[in-house]
This record gives structure tokens, sequence and C-alpha cells, in this order.
């Protein structure tokens, strides 16, 4: 059967003190301390008595078992790192005149001119010409809303302009990407 004692730092401090205490004053006394005169104690005779019969007496130790005070631990800040999933942007599609700017070459099929865009948008309706791009142009100093649609080469471009002519009774203009960029309204 063990059994731990547990001292806290106050105690210790407190024995410590007391005994220093002691030793103080058995220091200024002018007799010696009554423990290192020769056996005048009153105890001597039940001492003796004690050790004479030691055979019959069963001593059981209980181990003192000190524990020392955890260190001071200055707890420093930790840093905490999370990891976020941020969903990356869903591209803002491009307005007709950014996809017009943006191309490099190729060919645009024109097949109507407004200067309004109501109008505009009955033809596309009226057609069913929803996937081309209105785009916007500056004629003269007055802007103008032009229905395209681009082909990388002439060929497709003049192809697409038949289909329009059929479908929509008017004879579209096949013109060059960089002509339509130079009228881009910007």
């Amino acid at each position: 059967m063990e059994r731990t004692v547990k001292i806290t730092i106050t105690k210790i401090q407190g024995i410590l003190i007391s005994n220093i205490l002691l030793v103080g004053l058995t220091a200024c006394s002018s007799e010696p301390a009554p423990w290192t005169r020769p056996d005048e104690s009153p105890w001597s005779e039940k001492h003796a008595a004690a050790d004479a019969s030691v055979d019959d007496v069963a001593v059981v130790e209980e181990p003192l078992v000190v524990v020392e005070p955890e260190p001071y631990m200055i707890e420093e800040p930790v840093a905490v790192v999370a990891a976020v999933v941020v969903p990356e942007p869903e591209p803002v599609p491009l307005s007709a005149e950014e996809q017009v700017m943006s191309m490099d070459a190729g060919y645009a099929v024109q097949i109507f001119a407004s200067s309004n865009m109501a109008s505009m948008d009955k033809y596309q309706a009226e057609n069913g010409l929803e996937d081309m791009l209105a785009v916007k142009t500056d004629r003269d100093g007055s802007v103008m809303y032009v229905l395209v649609s681009t082909h990388p080469d002439r060929a497709s471009a003049n192809q697409a302009a038949a289909e329009l002519e059929q479908k929509t009774g008017t004879k579209p203009w096949v013109r060059s990407i960089l002509g339509l960029q130079k009228v881009v309204y910007q």
C-alpha cells in the first residue's frame, strides 16, 4: 500500500522558514541544545524498553514521496492556422464589345444595325438570333448597335452570311474583325 504525499511550495517554504528560525534561535542560546546533551532525556528509559522488545514489534515504513512542483511555464501565443477553402470566383462574362476586342483575327457577319437597343432586342427575338452579339459602336460620333456573329475565317463567315440571308431575308455584310474593332464604342 503506497501513500503519496503532496507537498505544495507554500508548505515547503513554511517548513524551511521554521527550520531556519529554529537553527537561528539555537545558535543564539547560551546553553547547548537539548538533543546534544548526553542521556539526560526523560525518554531514555522508554527508549531502552523499546529497544529490548524489538522482536515483538513490526515496523511498517511507508515511503515518503516528494512531489516536485512542475516548473513554471510561460505559455507563448500559438498561431492557429486554419485551412479555408475559397471557391474560385465564377468568371464574369465578357460584354459583346470585350469579346470583339479580345479577338486577334477573324471575320464578323453583320446582319442588322440600330440606334437603340430596344429595336435591336426586338429584331433578335423575331428572327431567333439571340446567340448573336449586339455590339455598341461609334458611327461618326453617334452610338449604333450592330448585330454580329464572329468566325475564325472568311469561308465560315460567308457560309453563315448565306444561311442568315435565307433565314431573315436580309443581305448580311461580311467584314474583318479588325474593321469592327476600329468602330467599337469604348
